[in-house]
């Protein structure tokens, strides 16, 4: 029984050195003399494989022949205080490799006991797991999440759902929403209501599709400004190839959109009486009648005159003349609708396009207006009146020619003794 006995426990001790040998993880055991240092008795191929040195070139040799310039003091002071202490370990250094490299090491340290005396510990056992492509993925990590961070540009990230699970300080601080205001919610409560269904249906038919979509948002801050952005969202694919997240960077493109709605409202806007220049009534103008003739829609053109100007300007001075046109475009646009136009042609000349309405009704309308500008007040300016002409577009008319009937209306007008109404 006892040969049977030895023969199992020597078929244990084989299969547990088997079994330690061929360990991914590395192994080391050190005798338990801590005065003259620790040194070297065992290691498994794990080790040889996860330092570069041979287990003749180690054994016999101190641990600190792997210990790494960059090992914390403190977690050498920690380990040397458990080990006289009897206790386990654990930690992580930066150790060489025989070729010099470094490797990030994780420890687990235990001591063993002799069996014939309990208190007395006879060797270490340490553990050891490189996990130096682990803390490079923590490096990488800490470094994406502080530049996102930083960023001036303001980032989102939602889970599949559209919840949102992250936004940055920029994000914050643009919207005036913190974290825990958003956390857990969905975009949707920043929208403002610019664009329509069909500007979100292509959005997220590109997203589920894995596509990056990119487009111009017009977003409501919580004080209730509007906020231009221009966004990039992209999905963001698991290990399955499934979509885990949704991440949007944006950047705040408001000043620009300002800039170019000035430009363009400079560019088509008389700079006096803030109603449509020249140019742009003319643009207008060529595509109303163009609509007029495509689809045989009625279409009028009514041209009137402020009466004496130049003496208004002589007697009262040019700032009198410009507060009474200015007086003039106000009162004007008050009584037109919203599908008419009205346009400074030059001077104190100006034209209103009347889509969809024949002559009367123009000329209902040229007399309505001109009762307005005779009951117009203008500080200092008494009695300013205006003469109007009236023309329909007829078959075949192109911009230039409704424009000089309208023109040669307004003039008899004049002729006719001034503040009055002419149709041809």
């Amino acid at each position: 029984m006892a040969t049977v006995a030895y023969i199992e426990g020597f078929e244990k001790l084989r299969l547990l050195d088997a079994a330690i040998d061929q360990s991914r993880h590395s192994v080391l055991i050190t005798d338990a003399d801590l005065d003259d240092g620790p040194r070297i008795v065992y290691v498994n191929a794990g080790f040889e494989q996860m330092t570069g040195y041979a287990a003749d070139e180690v054994l016999g040799k101190t641990p600190r022949l792997l210990q790494g310039p960059r090992t914390s003091r403190v977690i050498l002071d920690r380990l040397r205080a458990a080990l006289d202490a009897g206790e386990m370990f654990d930690g992580e250094a930066i150790n060489y490799r025989k070729d010099g490299s470094t490797y990030v090491v994780r420890w687990h340290i235990s001591p063993v006991y002799a069996d014939d005396a309990p208190e007395r510990i006879t060797h270490y056992v340490s553990l050891q797991q490189d996990v130096t492509a682990e803390r490079e993925r923590d490096e990488q990590l800490r470094l994406l999440s502080t530049a996102l961070e930083v960023s001036g540009d303001p980032v989102l990230i939602t889970d599949p759902e559209g919840t949102i699970t992250y936004v940055n300080a920029a994000f914050e601080e643009l919207m005036g929403y913190s974290r825990r205001d958003v956390l857990g919610a969905n975009p949707r409560r920043f929208r403002s209501g610019s664009h329509d269904d069909a500007f979100y249906r292509g959005m997220w038919e590109s997203l589920e599709r894995g596509e990056t979509f990119r487009g111009e948002f017009v977003n409501r801050r919580r004080d209730g400004s509007l906020i231009h952005l221009e966004q990039t969202i992209t999905p963001v694919l698991d290990d399955h190839g499934e979509i885990s997240h949704y991440v949007a960077l944006g950047k705040d493109v408001t000043d620009r959109v300002r800039m170019e709605d000035e430009i363009r409202r400079v560019a088509n806007t008389d700079w006096l009486t803030g109603v449509a220049n020249r140019l742009s009534l003319g643009n207008t103008l060529e595509a109303e009648i163009e609509r007029s003739q495509r689809y045989g829609r009625p279409l009028s053109l009514i041209m009137f005159d402020l009466d004496h100007f130049k003496a208004v300007n002589d007697r009262y001075g040019h700032d009198a003349g410009d507060e009474v046109l200015k007086a003039l475009a106000k009162t004007v646009s008050a009584e037109l609708r919203d599908a008419d136009t009205l346009g400074r042609w030059g001077g104190e000349e100006f034209i209103i396009l009347v889509p969809e309405t024949r002559l009367v009704g123009a000329t209902a309308m040229a007399e309505k207006l001109r009762q307005a500008v005779a009951a117009m007040s203008v500080p200092g300016v008494p009695g300013v009146t205006a003469s109007f002409g009236v023309a329909e577009r007829a078959s075949g008319d192109s911009a230039k020619l409704l424009a000089r009937r309208a023109d040669e209306a307004m003039y008899q007008a004049k002729r006719a003794g001034r503040d009055r109404v002419v149709a041809l």
